[in-house]
């Protein structure tokens, strides 16, 4: 299995936001799989409620995630996204406050077993390609530099991330500077 989970900055209320949130955590768990050369049989999405008596959290599974087979197994964004939105669809309850989500792909296989289309050959090639681009941008890049609108562009719900260390052995702009 590969997963992608998040607490929120902030509490979702909407169900488009909740759905950029997922559409977000499929795209990085489609990246986790290509990076393995694997594809993805079966997706399981879930929401986490804030609990209704304080700031305790609440988590049903019997009816706080969705999950699907796919027709075919697959590591690519754009069907990984079309299955994960009809999954939030069913999962959203108006009126609740989401406080985190999050998305596991499972019936991982390899990607050389997948079994192909003798019409879809040149199409699935293409695809690839695409894939492997946004990766190799997204990878070089940092940050989401190329994404599916899915994933929404202003991204309220994001994480916060005033109190994390700094990556001064991997990133250059965080390098310290003595002067």
């Amino acid at each position: 299995m590969i997963s992608s989970t998040r607490m929120f900055g902030k509490p979702v209320f909407t169900a488009e936001e909740l759905k950029e949130a997922v559409a977000t955590y499929v795209s990085r768990a489609a990246e986790k799989l290509r990076r393995q050369g694997c594809s993805a049989k079966m997706m399981d999405v879930f929401a986490v409620t804030n609990g209704q008596d304080g700031e305790r959290y609440a988590y049903d599974p019997r009816s706080d995630h969705r999950y699907v087979e796919m027709d075919h197994a697959t590591s690519f964004t754009n069907e990984l996204i079309s299955y994960a939105m009809p999954l939030v669809e069913a999962l959203f309850r108006p009126g609740h406050k989401y406080v985190k989500a999050g998305v596991i792909l499972g019936d991982l296989v390899p990607d050389e077993s997948v079994q192909g289309s003798l019409f879809d050959k040149q199409v699935q090639g293409k695809r690839r390609e695409l894939m492997e681009a946004m990766d190799n941008l997204n990878f070089s890049m940092r940050n989401d530099v190329v994404k599916y609108v899915a994933s929404g562009l202003k991204r309220n719900w994001k994480m916060r991330q005033q109190m994390r260390s700094g990556k001064y052995t991997t990133r250059w702009e965080e390098l310290f500077e003595i002067k």
